[in-house]
């Protein structure tokens, strides 16, 4: 659940030496190759894989700038891209750096346990409500200090858990997270039917989800 993204057209640049970090190829649908260019001195992660359209991103917490992009694009191509979003980039990163999640990277033991205090005080009772509204049993509950999700589910035992993070954001990105793992106890995955059972539970969803981003 990660900041800004978009979806502009492929570029030609002049070639530049490039740093190729690590390749790999799965099978089946789900192939794809990761690898790592420096553009300008900017690292960037790119992940080649079965989609239509380049998708350019800074992720939380470090600002990491990532790519995915079609097999067929070259790296000449992603660092044309890069070039052109310089700017765009800059300012993202700087949003970065200054939101909610790098600033959780700076916490010290107490505001850790505080955070997970918080949360495992709320959540209980989220779950026991929407356990009720969605016709669902959750598992056992955890709570961990994580940097790149929200919160996890394993539907084979219920066991749900979540972030202690989400204390540092408003109460109903708890509620959002807790409906969402709950509903992977009715749709695995993320395709369109976890989308209707989220539509069908909770319709502003995707609003709330963006406040995490």
């Amino acid at each position: 659940m990660s900041s800004g993204r978009t979806a502009p057209d492929r570029r030609s640049a002049p070639s530049l030496r490039t740093r190729r970090t690590r390749l790999g190829r799965g099978s089946g649908s789900g192939a794809c190759a990761c690898s790592g260019l420096t553009v300008d001195g900017l690292a960037v992660s790119v992940t080649r894989k079965d989609v239509r359209t380049i998708r350019l991103r800074v992720s939380p917490p470090e600002g990491r700038i990532e790519v995915s992009a079609p097999f067929f694009v070259t790296d000449r191509e992603i660092e044309g891209l890069v070039r052109s979003k310089r700017a765009w980039l800059a300012e993202k990163q700087r949003e970065v750096a200054h939101s909610v999640m790098a600033r959780a990277e700076c916490a010290d033991d107490a505001e850790v346990r505080a955070w997970r205090a918080a949360v495992e005080a709320a959540a209980p009772v989220l779950v026991a409500k929407w356990e009720r509204i969605m016709g669902v049993r959750a598992g056992r509950l955890a709570y961990r200090n994580m940097r790149s999700r929200w919160g996890s589910c394993q539907p084979a035992t219920g066991r749900i858990c979540l972030n202690v993070r989400l204390a540092l954001y408003p109460p109903e990105c708890l509620e959002y997270v807790v409906v969402h793992e709950l509903a992977h106890l009715i749709a695995a995955g993320h395709g369109p039917e976890f989308h209707r059972v989220m539509d069908s539970f909770l319709p502003d969803w995707r609003t709330v989800a963006a406040k995490l981003r």
